[in-house]
């Protein structure tokens, strides 16, 4: 298949090119910014010209779109950030489009579903426990860059009740880590405080290299129609069970399934079955002040 990526100087862009070059792609990369250590030739294109798409994408089979502003703080305002990121996405789509590319994928965002107070996600903005990829979306108003991404996917959606042949998929990124992380759990033995654990979003997250890999098995298993998941782990705390830290953290979230049967914060039951893909890494920590 021939693969563009968008936003392919990046930290997930150039390990997602590397990953798509493994499955036996044909990769074509761009950015705003150049690199030469990818193993593919960058063209440095700005996303906000539509104009500078359609020789990107002319012939393409796939669109792997990575190209927005990367989170709520980037950007010189949030205006800016929001009108840009959608223009990024509208282009990006529509000449993708237009051209006759049948598969789509879209890196979203968790925060398009988990409500902000400003500072960042809290427990009690979860939607339900276990969280996954069909909850509802709720970006804040102040948060420019959840309500971009929000509109990215409904451009999407829209598209598949248009042309259901079309393969198009968002993937509700969780908080992308690097090894960084995993030293920041397990510095002091893997006891650790309640506050590092990103407990608004339910621990969530995943290394960049199981993000990479994921578009690769999206594009493995191609399906019509519009798709959405949460690709997340979540931290194992092994001095609670699980229904006992939704008691002692979560009492107020709506639950899907009786407490005794929710065996994970994160369900991606769906993304096995659909897609045979799990995360590589998990960690186990003692919650210390929970």
């Amino acid at each position: 298949m021939k693969v563009l990526v968008t936003g392919a100087a990046g930290k997930l862009g150039s390990l997602t090119v590397s990953a798509l070059l493994r499955h036996g792609h044909e990769v074509r990369a761009t950015d705003s910014r150049y690199r030469s250590d990818l193993p593919v030739r960058l063209e440095p294109k700005n996303l906000l010209d539509e104009h500078a798409l359609y020789p990107l994408l002319e012939g393409m089979d796939a669109l792997v779109h990575l190209g927005n502003h990367p989170n709520r703080f980037a950007g010189p305002s949030a205006q800016r950030l929001l009108s840009e990121n959608l223009t990024m996405n509208a282009n990006a789509f529509g000449v993708a489009l237009e051209l006759g590319v049948k598969h789509i994928v879209f890196s979203s965002s968790i925060q398009v579903m988990v409500t902000s107070d400003g500072s960042g996600a809290t427990p009690e903005g979860l939607p339900y426990l276990p969280l996954d990829g069909d909850a509802p979306p709720v970006p804040g108003a102040n948060n420019p860059y959840a309500l971009s991404k929000h509109l990215g996917e409904e451009l999407l959606r829209i598209a598949a009740r248009t042309n259901p042949q079309l393969c198009l998929t968002s993937l509700r990124y969780p908080m992308l880590v690097t090894d960084w992380f995993e030293r920041r759990l397990l510095a002091d033995g893997g006891r650790v405080r309640r506050d590092v654990l990103h407990l608004g979003e339910a621990t969530a997250h995943l290394t960049f290299e199981d993000a990479a890999e994921l578009v690769g098995a999206v594009l493995a298993r191609p399906a019509p129609g519009y798709r959405q998941y949460f690709p997340a782990q979540t931290v194992d705390v092994f001095n609670l069970s699980v229904p006992q830290l939704i008691e002692r953290i979560y009492p107020a979230v709506p639950r899907k399934r009786p407490l005794a049967a929710i065996e994970a914060l994160v369900d991606i039951g769906r993304l096995e079955r659909e897609l045979d893909w799990r995360p590589s890494v998990r960690l186990r920590v003692e919650l210390i002040d929970g």
